[in-house]
């Protein structure tokens, strides 16, 4: 393939900065909406490499997009940057490691370019552990002109195409009525106790759900002192589902657990919608298989499980609906039970398994894009799986 021995030795040139990048991410971890060292720390590096930088975007102070390559392109790729970190566990999801090989493919592929005919985007994505940043950027329109969106995930397992759940998120709150809990309980309203009979409620719906449905909540206010009955309490929830249609209905059937708590309680409730709807995931084969045969020329081994099976979601999927895209993961460990958003996942994302999956991923992800620069029937063939999934 052109280019290929270049592109490879241009990753292996700047492994030394993307290693840095990666392990400042990691040791300055900053929550969703949060990320402005993250931020200021990869456009800084765009910047230097000539890349164009639009920071902002979208009206999000934490999103940029930077730009390079030719007007009249042959495609237009987008590289995903997530950046955005876990509370009290860090970079458990290993975010540092997607922005710093999205960064190194583009940077690797920038001074070919003009001889690719290609334009490269990098996409600054905040908030995908919770909000949602890529779907503000795709009501904002980025997407309209983009061939493909790529992205490389660390996982416990190199795989290239994984289903991803609808989830919407919800804040509760209950309001209920203080009282000395043993002198005079009978003249308060327990605001916890509604939560836990959300909780006993959601409990008892679960064994009424389809099995790709997910329910999952915790409870972040539950009172100040046990001799005082709680006048507020409140808790936040995930409901997951493969679907927009069944997730539509589980919320309806959620916020009917929540409302029959607050009565059985007499308290009152609030319900909050927390960020966006997360969409499933829109897998193309035709993109996943130039990656898989890119990574398998690299010498990474491909083992996919059942595609619907130990899912997540994330906001990659909205993406997903409007541009051809991939959310493919190299494993950081051979150990399966080290997964996403555990402490032993952020010590492995933050030394040397970080550091050999970032150079792989640039790789793997700057030679797919090559792919659609000069092949038209691959950039063809992704765009016609795309318009008829």
């Amino acid at each position: 393939m052109p280019f290929t021995d270049e592109i490879v030795t241009a990753v292996d040139r700047l492994s030394s900065t993307l290693i840095a990048t990666s392990r400042f991410l990691h040791q300055h971890p900053e929550l969703a909406y949060e990320e402005r060292e993250s931020v200021r720390h990869l456009t800084s590096l765009l910047k230097a490499h000539d890349f164009e930088v639009i920071d902002g975007f979208a009206e999000l102070p934490t999103a940029f997009v930077a730009k390079a390559g030719v007007d009249d392109a042959s495609a237009t790729i987008a590289f995903l940057a997530e950046y955005d970190a876990l509370p009290s566990l860090g970079h458990a999801c290993g975010h540092n490691l997607i922005a710093t090989s999205s960064v190194g493919a583009a940077l690797a592929l920038q001074p070919y370019l003009h001889a690719l005919r290609g334009q490269v985007l990098v996409v600054g994505c905040p908030a995908e552990e919770k909000g949602g940043g890529k779907i503000a950027l795709v009501k904002a329109g980025l997407f309209a002109d983009i061939d493909a969106a790529l992205l490389v995930h660390p996982s416990n397992r190199t795989e290239i195409f994984k289903n991803a759940l609808a989830m919407r998120a919800l804040r509760v709150e209950f309001f209920g009525k203080a009282s000395h809990a043993a002198a005079a309980p009978h003249l308060g309203i327990n605001a916890l106790d509604a939560v836990v009979l959300a909780f006993t409620n959601l409990n008892a719906l679960r064994q009424q759900l389809r099995d790709d449905a997910r329910i999952h909540g915790v409870i972040t206010d539950g009172g100040r002192a046990p001799n005082i009955i709680p006048d507020y309490a409140a808790a936040r929830f995930c409901i997951r589902a493969l679907d927009l249609e069944y997730l539509h209905d589980l919320h309806r059937r959620v916020l009917a657990c929540f409302e029959a708590a607050a009565k059985a309680a007499g308290a009152t409730v609030a319900i909050h919608e927390e960020g966006e709807v997360y969409h499933p995931m829109k897998c193309n084969r035709a993109l996943g298989a130039l990656f898989q045969a890119n990574l398998e020329a690299l010498g990474e081994r491909v083992e996919q499980t059942p595609e619907d099976q130990e899912l997540g979601s994330t906001d990659v999927g909205n993406v997903s609906q409007v541009v051809p895209t991939i959310h493919p993961t190299i494993a950081l460990t051979d150990q399966p039970d080290v997964v996403c958003h555990s402490v032993a996942f952020a010590e492995a994302a933050g030394g040397p398994a970080g550091d050999r999956a970032i150079l792989l991923a640039a790789k793997a992800l700057a030679m797919t894009a090559v792919d659609l620069f000069t092949d038209p029937s691959a950039l063809r063939q992704v765009q016609e799986e795309f318009r008829h999934a």
